[in-house]
């Protein structure tokens, strides 16, 4: 089709009409249509004549360029502006549509337990907005993000978790900058808190001592697997639980643990030290799980492996600084031991021991990109080492 965009005069009207060709898809024809121009000069005009016909062509798919997209729109309505002397448009999108946009394109791409974790983390910050949920993404300030998050700790919420919830909201806005529809992300604007009396204690060697004792005098075996793995590892609950036979190697005369972490997706190559090595031992299984009984439970919920550790620290007699939660608190009641402390007690171990942070990090898992699966002797030897070290210092206790 010939280009077909003029201008002329209406008698009723001060402004340049544009007249220009559409494609009716319903009449399968051209037709003609017009609009006004809003401009008094002819040249002008003209130009934006021109712009709506271009518009006209990509929306019926006929000039070679593809059917029309969002950004082809904007980017004609702007030039359409920018010839009329006007401000540019800025596009607008509000928080609740955007962010229901964006659960939608992740839901293909994830897991369920994420999704959910998705859909929680978006609905605390679009219940606080209440009636104010359909603000535009643009208008979102750092002020504000801010009091969202103080009011989340003031409301009894660890930091950790109010912490994780920021990381969802600013991945949306990341998305929502990087398609224009704002032009920073509030969210990295939040001054976060860390630490605090939210901070995990450490076992002391008594505690260590109490919690082996109870394990073994109540024939808990696979609980006492699974502490002792936790201790000579320094590997989270869930992890230590799913242990398998087939996880394992022997590198030299070592025991090593090849672990793809069930959190981090991170591989590590963990030896096999005492106390561990003895008792993994004295249980030798043919084949399978290293603790039948617990593999396969959810660390969360009432019955889950967490809260069935808390109640043997109970009943161990531990000390655990337990932190009940506030009077009109939604927050979690909170406590300073729990089995997540191994892993803060290994690496506290593997710090006085001097053992350095690298190998340390190797160890925990804490590096943050992933060891390659293939390990070398020189790694499980340095690792070897610094493990042997740290619980050496344990026993001398």
């Amino acid at each position: 089709m010939h280009a077909s965009a003029k201008v002329y005069r209406h008698p009723n009207s001060p402004y340049f009409q544009a007249y220009f060709l559409l494609w009716d898809a319903q009449q399968g024809r051209w037709k003609p249509a017009t609009k006004s121009t809003r401009c008094t000069d002819e040249t002008r005009a003209l130009a934006i004549a021109r712009k709506y016909e271009q518009v006209a062509l990509r929306a019926a798919g006929t000039d070679g360029e593809g059917r029309i997209t969002r950004q082809f729109v904007e980017e004609a309505i702007n030039s359409i502006l920018e010839a009329s002397g006007l401000p540019k448009y800025v596009p607008t999108c509000t928080w609740d549509d955007y962010s229901q946009a964006w659960l939608a394109i992740q839901k293909p791409r994830i897991g369920t337990g994420s999704y959910k974790s998705y859909v929680s983390n978006i609905a605390s910050l679009t219940k606080w907005l209440g009636k104010h949920k359909d603000r535009h993404l643009e208008a979102f300030t750092g002020e504000q993000m801010q009091q969202w998050y103080q009011d989340q700790i003031d409301q009894g919420r660890k930091p950790s978790r109010v912490n994780n919830v920021t990381k969802t909201l600013r991945a949306v806005f990341d998305r929502a900058k990087a398609e224009g529809y704002c032009t920073r992300n509030p969210v990295e604007l939040i001054m976060r808190q860390h630490g605090g009396s939210d901070v995990r204690d450490t076992f002391t060697p008594e505690d260590i001592t109490q919690i082996i004792a109870h394990l073994t005098s109540t024939q808990q075996h696979d609980w006492l697997t699974v502490f002792f793995i936790g201790l000579c590892t320094g590997q989270r609950l869930q992890d230590c639980a799913q242990a398998d036979w087939k996880q394992f190697r022997i590198e030299g005369e070592t025991l090593v643990w090849l672990l793809t972490q069930g959190k981090t997706k991170t591989t590590v190559a963990v030896p096999i030290v005492e106390p561990l090595a003895a008792h993994l031992k004295s249980r030798r299984l043919p084949a399978g799980p290293l603790v039948p009984s617990l593999a396969g439970i959810r660390s969360a919920g009432g019955r889950g492996l967490s809260a069935q550790f808390s109640r043997i620290l109970d009943k161990a007699g531990i000390e655990r600084g337990k932190r009940e939660r506030k009077d009109g608190s939604k927050g979690q009641t909170w406590t300073g031991k729990t089995f997540h402390s191994l892993r803060h007690t290994t690496n506290s171990l593997l710090a006085n021991a001097g053992v350095s942070p690298d190998v340390r990090r190797q160890i925990l898992g804490h590096a943050s990109d992933k060891m390659n699966a293939r390990y070398t002797h020189l790694q499980v030897k340095t690792t070897l080492e610094g493990l042997k070290k740290a619980l050496g210092e344990l026993a001398k206790q």
